[in-house]
């Protein structure tokens, strides 16, 4: 996939309303660290709406958390505060976050939505470890189109309009086909490197 396609949402919808706040905090003494704290609170509680069956308060919350999500990271660029133990906690959390967005929903009504939930959570956590075990093999593969942005997008405006299963069983999709394209388009990369070091020993 064209590197100009990829995180499309993050640069239309989320990084204009996260960038002028980055912008703002970077003239005062609040971290980056911090505001991935707050993001992970917000979003915890939307979590706790989501399974309250509250969704319309539930995907506010979330679209909030989302955004300071945004905004750690603009901050951190901005201010020059970018630091290792940020970016691991910013990615640890991330995957709180998604599973607690997820089983919120799935808990709000378990007959209905708890084997979707299921789906959902475990194609978001393939989806991101697919990524994070190539990374750790000496390639990148945020391909495919169901990045975290597009999923969260998907859990924010689902239960906002009320289509709860929908929104679950379309994260549930974009998760295990996503999956599924990187661990291809991974392998791929790895079994040039592979070659690559054969031949040049």
């Amino acid at each position: 996939m064209d590197v100009s396609l990829r995180y499309l949402v993050t640069r239309w919808l989320y990084r204009p309303l996260s960038l002028p706040a980055a912008r703002a905090l970077a003239h005062t003494s609040v971290t980056p660290v911090q505001v991935t704290w707050v993001s992970a609170a917000l979003s915890l509680i939307a979590a706790v709406a989501f399974a309250r069956a509250e969704y319309v308060a539930g995907a506010v919350l979330a679209f909030v958390g989302v955004i300071a999500d945004c905004v750690d990271g603009d901050l951190a660029r901005i201010s020059g505060r970018t630091s290792r133990w940020g970016a691991f906690l910013d990615s640890v959390l991330d995957r709180w976050i998604d599973s607690a967005l997820i089983l919120g929903l799935g808990w709000s009504d378990p007959g209905a939505l708890g084997k979707v939930a299921a789906l959902a959570l475990v194609g978001s956590l393939l989806t991101s470890y697919t990524r994070a075990r190539a990374q750790s093999l000496g390639v990148d593969c945020p391909d495919g189109i169901g990045g975290r942005d597009s999923r969260l997008l998907v859990l924010v405006i689902g239960p906002f309009l009320g289509f709860v299963f929908a929104a679950l069983a379309l994260v549930a999709f974009l998760g295990w086909f996503t999956s599924v394209h990187r661990l291809v388009l991974a392998g791929r990369r790895l079994r040039h490197l592979d070659h690559e070091e054969r031949v040049t020993t």
